[in-house]
């Protein structure tokens, strides 16, 4: 219990300063608009990996990705020094395709459902029905005097 509570405040540190690090000190110019999104560290905190994702298209993604394998050297003694530990774990940077499937999945939602939106959905799933403009009561205060 007591060791998955310290990896867990681990992988928070790691992904704080990490997230810091890529916004203020990184200078590369290759580096894009980069998300820290979790960070996995096993269990004798030998290796984290670091799960990230980018705004743009896969030039944008593969040119973020040499960028951070450029810096982790860099990032790694970074982190290193503000972690309480005896050794400093291995940074492993590893591209979230979750992000990138929920966009696809998004996209596909407004090819096959263009006319809806998820706020429009009822809790049984359904699609509500609209009333014709015909049908719809005035509103009051209009049209009565």
């Amino acid at each position: 219990m007591a060791n998955d509570r310290r990896i867990a405040r681990l992988e928070s540190s790691i992904r704080e300063r990490l997230a810091q690090l890529l916004q203020r000190e990184v200078k590369d110019p290759r580096l894009g608009f980069v998300t820290i999104q979790r960070v996995e560290l096993d269990r004798e905190i030998t290796r984290a990996k670091v799960f990230w994702s980018v705004m743009g298209d896969d030039n944008e993604r593969r040119t973020t990705e040499r960028a951070l394998a450029s810096a982790n050297r860099f990032l790694a003694r970074e982190v290193a020094a503000t972690l309480t530990t005896r050794h400093a774990p291995r940074l492993e940077f590893v591209f979230d395709e979750s992000i990138e499937g929920m966009i696809r999945l998004e996209k596909l939602f407004q090819e096959v459902l263009p006319n809806t939106t998820s706020d429009e959905a009822t809790a049984d799933g359904s699609t509500p029905t609209r009333r014709p403009a015909a049908e719809e009561p005035p509103a009051e205060g209009k049209g009565s005097e």
